[in-house]
């Protein structure tokens, strides 16, 4: 199937990503990770800045408060013994290193012409730089005017 693609740039990486209109949901980032690498960034972002109000610092205070009363507890009780410590001889190694995964991503390189970079689908010759603007089917009820 020819599906129509868009052509756009990561707005992290700023690698150009192909993208068929099948996968198409208003993607700004490519599919190596950078969405969520950028939401963890926001999200550190909006823990600091909440950190710096006075009820984030209050708060942090609580929690710590807590944290620590916790930590106090968790020494006075000791019951049971820790774990032995291990010697040398103790673990078994097998000389072979373990395989790394790949990425996510499937290979796409055997395939010609123009890829999705998401689904790896087979796309047409021509790359679209705008969204395709899909026309809502939404009934409005009959109006009594």
């Amino acid at each position: 199937m020819c599906r129509s693609a868009r052509l756009y740039q990561c707005v992290r990486c700023l690698r150009q990503v192909i993208i068929c209109s099948h996968c198409d949901r208003g993607n700004i980032y490519c599919a190596d990770g950078c969405a969520e690498q950028s939401r963890q960034e926001k999200q550190r972002e909006a823990a600091e800045h909440y950190q710096n109000t006075p009820n984030g610092r209050h708060l942090h205070a609580q929690r710590q408060q807590r944290y620590r009363q916790r930590q106090k507890k968790a020494e006075e009780k000791v019951t049971h013994r820790g774990s032995p410590v291990r010697t040398s001889y103790d673990s078994i190694t097998t000389g072979q290193k373990a395989e790394t995964t790949r990425q996510n991503n499937p290979d796409f390189s055997k395939k010609e012409g123009i890829v999705c970079h998401f689904c790896g689908c087979q796309c047409g010759e021509y790359l679209r730089w705008s969204f395709l603007y899909r026309q809502s089917r939404i009934v409005l009820p009959n109006s009594a005017f």
